[in-house]
């Protein structure tokens, strides 16, 4: 049988000019060369170029990509390699991470890089004297990323914060976010970085893992404090965008990590492979742990519970749906409230979710009724019946200071109940919906796919 011959792979490059990004595409079909310029969503009209031979196309194509790159185009994620010498200090950069906002301790990197001849000495007192400008300007000779691929926040000259948001074109599915990621997590500006959020890399695909895998084989990933996956906008329906199976890679990668929030559906299509997966979340030192999710099934809050994060004092947990037969049910949530996994909490957020009754009737005996200072019942199910059952059990919330109730099903009088019954507690209560004849059956959870 005659192999079936590859298809040509066309070469993509993309600009940034006036506030829109323009895209080239072009590629080489032996003497033949066709390409064409746009914005990156259009379908515009192809040039077809044929030479006379496959050489001399060839030299042809090489010459027109150079012409490209020489006007500023690049490849989705490209980061230009420095134009200035680069020196590292691990060392030096670890003693910055034991203390962020110790200005001295950038100061005395500075002082070494200035030694070695390297300008990011300079960026860095530059930044710190609040001459941003000036600082930036350096900054782009180092490297720095297309605003529609990646954003960053500073502090005293490097960077506090990274965002990976693939807003050129996340619709390419040949596109690999991890060499774009890879160029991003080796600058020397990242070397101190506390926060880490990853949004949109590609529709339909689940490149967070082997992201965060990248991440992990630098040095700053074992110091990070924050991390964000699934930083989408809230426009994306929640099955439409999952993270991937991301429990070991997180607590491998970012061992040392106190903020967590994870926003992801579960595409049960696919068959097979995990397509949220939050099992291994070993992070002894993690305070605060979000999940965001119209599919928190049994089995994933299990083995949430399961890994250690003895540290904890804050949880919010989403649901979904109960209609889906494997969404956790009223026994998998006790564990947390006769507090075996979280000793520590404080605040608990149960949110979208269809169990707000029986909750409201367990709640007051759990074992951390007395500690918790905030409660957050937001986006579920929870009716007037619920507020006056709360109530009647407030005297065992006696650290409580807020309870989140917002886009629920309370009426005007469901909402008095509750603050007449919680004198000293900030009740939230916004965006509530209109329930069915008061049909239990018909009352439904915010986000549910």
């Amino acid at each position: 049988m005659a192999k079936t011959k590859a298809k040509p792979k066309p070469l993509k490059l993309f600009r940034r000019r006036k506030g829109t990004t323009e895209s080239f595409q072009i590629t080489l079909v032996g003497k033949k060369i066709l390409s064409s310029l746009g914005a990156p969503y259009e379908v515009p009209k192809q040039r077809s170029k044929t030479l006379s031979t496959p050489d001399k196309a060839k030299a042809a194509y090489d010459t027109m990509v150079a012409e490209k790159r020489k006007e500023g185009f690049r490849e989705l994620g490209e980061l230009d390699p420095p134009k200035v010498p680069i020196a590292r200090d691990e060392r030096l950069e670890a003693a910055i991470r034991e203390n962020r906002d110790d200005a001295g301790a950038y100061m005395v990197y500075a002082d070494w890089l200035l030694g070695q001849g390297s300008p990011l000495g300079e960026m860095i007192g530059l930044a710190q004297r609040n001459k941003q400008k000036a600082a930036e300007a350096i900054a782009k000779k180092i490297g720095m990323p297309d605003k529609d691929a990646a954003t960053v926040t500073w502090r005293h000259g490097l960077w506090k914060s990274l965002r990976l948001d693939n807003e050129i074109d996340w619709g390419d599915s040949e596109w690999d976010p991890v060499p774009f990621a890879r160029g991003l997590f080796g600058s020397p500006l990242c070397a101190v970085l506390e926060e880490l959020r990853i949004g949109m890399l590609r529709w339909d695909f689940q490149d967070q893992p082997s992201v965060i895998a990248e991440a992990g084989r630098h040095a700053w990933a074992k110091d990070l404090r924050s991390l964000h996956v699934g930083d989408v906008d809230s426009d994306i329906d929640m099955d439409h965008h999952s993270i991937g199976d991301v429990g070991k890679a997180i607590a491998k990668s970012f061992p040392n990590l106190v903020a967590l929030r994870l926003h992801s559906g579960s595409q049960t299509w696919r068959g097979g492979r995990e397509t949220f997966g939050i099992a291994g979340l070993e992070l002894p030192k993690l305070e605060s742990l979000v999940i965001e999710t119209c599919a928190l099934t049994g089995k994933r809050l299990k083995s949430l519970l399961a890994a250690k994060q003895p540290a904890l004092t804050s949880v919010e947990l989403w649901f979904g749906e109960p209609n889906r037969d494997t969404i956790a049910k009223l026994a998998d949530i006790k564990p947390i409230l006769d507090g075996t996994p979280y000793p520590k909490l404080r605040r608990l957020g149960l949110r979208n979710t269809a169990l707000c009754t029986d909750l409201v009737r367990l709640l007051p005996a759990a074992t951390l009724a007395k500690q918790l200072e905030a409660i957050d019942l937001s986006m579920g199910t929870f009716h007037d019946d619920d507020a006056t059952e709360l109530v009647e059990g407030a005297a065992a919330f006696p650290a409580l200071r807020t309870l989140d109730v917002s886009d629920s099903y309370l009426t005007k009088a469901g909402i008095r109940t509750l603050k007449a019954g919680f004198p000293k507690v900030d009740v939230i209560a916004k965006e509530q919906r209109e329930s069915y004849d008061d049909d239990e059956q018909r009352r439904y959870v915010s986000v549910g796919e």
